[in-house]
């Protein structure tokens, strides 16, 4: 490890148990390993892709990561602030105070709020484990409600422009978004938390080439002006090339190759079993 790691990853294996039919015709419960021996070193302020097929563990490590699974073996320490903090008994609450923020493969919107709340209930003062109170709290304190919505607008104008959507609709409910502006609002969202490091899982996934460029330049905003750290699970290969430092290839649990995005995908074993060339 050098200074310039924010994240190490040590010997994590992870099993779960599912119901098999044996020779015998009888059910019996078999466990099964998603993770082995996972073994990755996370370096600062870069953008890391992790690659691989459906069902190769990689959204079972950021679970892991982020405190919602607990490893069988192994541990992670997590380097915020200039000394290795260790994650392996700490909550998902307590490692989002860390600073360790999550977007998830669905937007994990809240639908039924306004756009605005979206943001201030993720507020790094508030956010964790009770996300309601926060808005009520909001609306008792005028002078807190006041900043957390002058931050979230200029979160809005920062990343959008002046004249954007998320601004102009920030009273309306975020289900009227479509869904690649939700999209763009979860990516947002996680400015208005102290994080050190992000975890997207498939943020490009299901939107269009128009919202994946939008997409491009709030990563690169992330790590260019937020001095933050991103890693990120993706499919499209082209967005990995376009902003990745560093790839991984996840394949029967393993980390199997790592290197740069060129080093990967030109890699002969990786273009024939995850690329199909």
């Amino acid at each position: 490890m050098n200074s310039d790691t924010i994240l190490i990853i040590d010997s994590i294996r992870k099993s779960f148990v599912r119901n098999i039919v044996n020779i015998r015709g009888k059910d019996e419960d078999e466990k099964f390993y998603v993770l082995e021996d996972i073994d990755l070193i996370l370096p600062a302020g870069k953008i890391t892709a992790l690659i691989g097929g459906n069902g190769t563990g990689k959204t079972t490590l950021f679970n892991i990561i982020s405190g919602f699974f607990k490893a069988d073996e192994g541990k992670i320490e997590f380097k915020p602030n200039g000394s290795l903090i260790e994650l392996t008994n700490l909550s998902a609450y307590k490692r989002a105070q860390l600073g360790i923020g999550r977007m998830f493969q669905d937007n994990h919107i809240f639908q039924n709020m306004t756009v605005l709340e979206n943001m201030l209930v993720a507020d790094e003062n508030f956010f964790g484990e009770r996300p309601f109170q926060s808005i009520i709290y909001y609306r008792k304190n005028n002078n807190v409600e006041k900043e957390r919505i002058e931050k979230a607008e200029k979160i809005f104008i920062d990343l959008f422009g002046e004249d954007n959507p998320f601004l102009n609709m920030k009273n309306e409910k975020a289900k009227n978004l479509s869904y690649g502006q939700q999209r763009l609002l979860g990516l947002a969202r996680l400015l208005m938390g102290n994080y050190k490091l992000l975890l997207l899982d498939e943020p490009t996934s299901g939107v269009n080439p128009v919202i994946i460029e939008k997409i491009k330049a709030i990563i690169n905003y992330f790590v260019e002006n937020k001095n933050m750290t991103v890693f990120l699970i993706e499919h499209n290969m082209k967005f990995v090339l376009d902003v990745a430092d560093f790839c991984h290839f996840m394949s029967k649990g393993i980390i199997a190759v790592s290197g740069t995005p060129e080093d990967i995908i030109g890699n002969p074993d990786v273009r024939k079993t995850y690329l199909g060339i």
